[in-house]
């Protein structure tokens, strides 16, 4: 096996040698967004001084007697790059793009993508698997409308041709800066086994991770001292105040800077854009890091302050708090900066913590919570700001406004919503976390002298467990302790709150009757625990006995996480909105008055408009896209006029006499195709006094 760096381009030319996909391969997946980052990268580097580009690797094995290359690794990348040349020659043809060379065009076709010396019948390069050859040969040979349209061939060179009619560039400038890429190429002796290095190469999980990119992009361009130094004093603490999984925290410093939340595998791709949009020295920004990173480190173990804050913030971390760190990490900060006292931190934390508690009672996806908190310090401060200078509004009074109006999926539940789901909430089928989370709570409450419950659960000697009274599968004695309606009861509160509780007796003695497991040794009369205090008085466990400790129970949260109250109160009224990415939010019978995408708003009288010129917005980004959704008719969308659909441009249709929930049905498809964010669509509505009919 040998191996050496050389343009890629080099890699192409040559008489009499084909590139051969072998079939084991998988078809050719590129999304557009791989597509669109090699273009912006080849257009930043028609821009910039350097010479070369790293591209990756290429592993290949020649086949015998002849130049063929069978490619073991590497075919997207030559795929992709075959593509560009052929949306590269096809503009210039068609006279979409300028050439200062009259004979580049011949150039790139008979030196890179074909070999018209080559004694097959085919002549291209390039031979894929053959699903994705009939695609990529109608690109070479065949007219537009003969296109294999529901390929992913013909769809990423469709995104190249429009990215080349509109890049300002020559087509000499643009084979110049490919000319640039640089790839290892790797050629296996006749020794070596390509199935073997083609497993290894898919399996040792050595690749880069998302933070070690993040780690060369800021430190590769400096001068070694300036390495050293940066590395010592930012970076490597910034790896020990994350556990040296810095990609998470990155993440979420990330969530805090742009107010939206980047996927963890795309993080180094967000973090770059951010850097260069921001243009941030790259010592400040490593600094700035290296700041929010303690705080961090102060949150991920629970120790921000005082014993009180660091209790209530570790109750908080028995759930999936992860979620909440781009919100504490600004808060704690913020509070940091303008002196809030103990008493003011503690008090957002305990909303925060009623918030959640009640989510979890009322059984809201908690998914939704990602979205709260990336933006919620943010929102908390955006009122603030907006607010009389006379007026003397706490932050925690403007939390609990910005908490208390939000709605669909976001709600902060009610008292009689936590009321209601209380008496059915199966807490015992609660994800781990949650169900200790409520547990330890509601024993300890606000208790000097406490159990730690999350330790004792999770012991590997199983120190205690979590016990049904009424045990899961009835005996005949319980069945006759109950009554004859002994099945609805035992349906209805098995798993209910009203029927756990902690013991640290065997759990193999559970099904014994009431008495017995009251009476027995470390049974619920020996208990220390406060959640049996209502249990070791009882004589029997009926239905009477479990109403009466659902409703002690429910008081017991209620004292909890009471619903907070503010006063404050916005200058404006503002008008009631929702994101596309808002599960669960109930958007039939809502009256549209705009829309805001990509942070711009737009005025529309109708759903049935907001829905045309969203899709005529996406179209201009994303033409190739929404061509391919119309040629597979995807997401509503297709190539066929009718009376019920609206024309988007020619041989392109969406339909849209339907229903707010169906449109909204199709923004989703669409947005999920072309890898928008939901949030970036936000719905604005007029109150239910204005006048408006939706068609």
């Amino acid at each position: 096996m040998k191996g050496d760096a050389q343009p890629l381009i080099k890699f192409f030319d040559g008489s009499d040698k084909r590139f051969i996909i072998p079939l084991y391969q998988r078809n050719y997946d590129w999304e557009e967004s791989n597509c669109k980052q090699l273009f912006q990268d080849l257009i930043k580097l028609h821009h910039s001084d350097r010479k070369s580009h790293f591209f990756g690797s290429i592993v290949s094995s020649i086949q015998s007697g002849t130049e063929d290359r069978f490619i073991i690794d590497g075919q997207q990348r030559i795929t992709t790059v075959s593509l560009l040349l052929i949306a590269m020659v096809n503009a210039k043809k068609e006279g979409l793009i300028e050439a200062t060379d009259a004979k580049l065009v011949e150039k790139i076709f008979k030196r890179y993508l074909v070999d018209e010396y080559q004694e097959d019948e085919r002549k291209v390069k390039l031979k894929p698997i053959k699903k994705d050859m009939q695609a990529f040969d109608a690109l070479l040979y065949k007219p537009k409308n003969q296109y294999i349209n529901g390929s992913n061939v013909t769809r990423n060179y469709n995104f190249f041709y429009d990215e080349i009619t509109r890049a300002n560039l020559t087509l000499d400038e643009l084979f110049e800066t490919i000319k640039k890429l640089e790839v290892i190429n790797i050629r296996l002796d006749e020794d070596d086994d390509p199935q073997l290095i083609f497993e290894s190469l898919n399996s040792t999980g050595l690749d880069l991770s998302e933070a070690d990119k993040i780690r060369n992009y800021l430190l590769m361009s400096l001068t070694p001292a300036e390495q050293e130094d940066l590395y010592t004093r930012f970076w490597n603490p910034i790896e020990e105040f994350t556990n040296y999984d810095p990609s998470p925290f990155v993440r979420d410093y990330l969530t805090i800077k742009q107010g939206k939340i980047g996927r963890i595998d795309k993080i180094y791709f967000i973090f770059k854009d951010y850097a260069e949009t921001e243009n941030i020295d790259r010592a400040k920004l490593l600094e700035d890091m290296f700041h929010y990173a303690k705080i961090y480190n102060q949150i991920d173990k629970a120790n921000i302050g005082t014993d009180k804050l660091n209790r209530k913030l570790n109750q908080l971390r028995t759930l999936d708090s992860t979620i909440a760190y781009p919100f504490f990490m600004a808060f704690f900060d913020y509070a940091s900066l303008t002196g809030l006292t103990e008493t003011e931190i503690y008090q957002v934390l305990d909303v925060i913590e009623a918030y959640w508690a009640r989510r979890i009672i009322c059984n809201l996806l908690s998914n939704a919570l990602n979205k709260v908190f990336a933006t919620l310090h943010r929102d908390v401060l955006n009122y603030m700001n907006k607010s009389s200078k006379d007026s003397n509004n706490s932050y925690i009074d403007v939390l609990t406004y910005v908490l208390l109006k939000k709605g669909g999926s976001s709600a902060f539940p009610s008292n009689e919503e936590v009321k209601s789901e209380f008496k059915t909430r199966q807490v015992y089928k609660m994800p781990a976390n949650a169900r200790m989370f409520i547990l330890e709570r509601m024993e300890n409450q606000d208790n000097n002298e406490r159990h730690d419950v999350v330790k004792e659960l999770t012991d590997k000697n199983k120190i205690i467990t979590i016990e049904h009274i009424m045990p899961q599968t009835l005996s005949d004695k319980w069945k006759a302790a109950l009554g004859n309606d002994w099945e609805r009861i035992h349906e209805q509160y098995l798993h209910t709150m009203a029927n756990l509780t902690l013991t640290g007796y065997n759990s193999q003695y559970s099904n014994l009757t009431f008495i017995e497991k009251r009476d027995m040794e470390k049974g619920f009369k020996d208990s220390a625990y406060r959640l049996n205090n209502y249990v070791r008085s009882c004589e029997q466990w009926t239905e009477t006995e479990l109403k009466t400790r659902q409703k002690e129970l429910l008081g017991v949260f209620m004292r909890l996480w009471p619903m907070p109250t503010t006063s404050f109160e916005p200058l404006n009224r503002e008008a009631e909105s929702a994101s596309l990415d808002d599960e669960d939010y109930e958007f039939t019978g809502k009256k549209i008055q705009a829309y805001i995408l990509h942070g711009v708003r737009y005025s529309v009288n109708t759903w049935k408009e907001m829905l045309i010129q969203v899709c005529g917005h996406i179209l201009i980004e994303k033409r190739s896209t929404i061509e391919w959704l119309c040629a597979n008719e995807k997401c509503s969308f297709s190539t066929t006029p009718e009376d019920w659909k609206r024309e988007l441009a020619p041989g392109m249709y969406v339909w849209t006499d339907n229903s707010t929930a169906t449109k909204i049905n199709i923004l989703h498809g669409m947005f999920e195709q072309c890898n928008i964010p939901a949030s970036e669509l936000v719905f604005e509505f007029r109150s239910d006094q204005e006048d408006g009919n939706e068609p």
